[in-house]
């Protein structure tokens, strides 16, 4: 299994990953997409909350905050 900061950079490229779908969909007006795009990040940021909970060395990234 991969340690904590690797699985945290894991998390933080999904959150890249789908806050670009996001902008794509609202851009779209397809707010149900936009939504499970928010979801996605909403469920990556709190896995990153965890894992940073078990190894509080990993550093803060405005990624684990970001929000539409």
């Amino acid at each position: 299994m991969p340690d904590e900061v690797t699985q945290a950079e894991g998390q933080r490229r999904a959150i890249r990953e789908h806050i670009e779908k996001y902008k794509r969909f609202k851009a779209a007006n397809d707010d149900g997409a936009a939504r499970t795009a928010t979801s996605t990040i909403e469920n990556a940021q709190s896995h990153i909350q965890k894992l940073r909970r078990r190894k509080p060395s990993i550093a803060p990234d405005p990624l684990d905050s970001w929000r539409p």
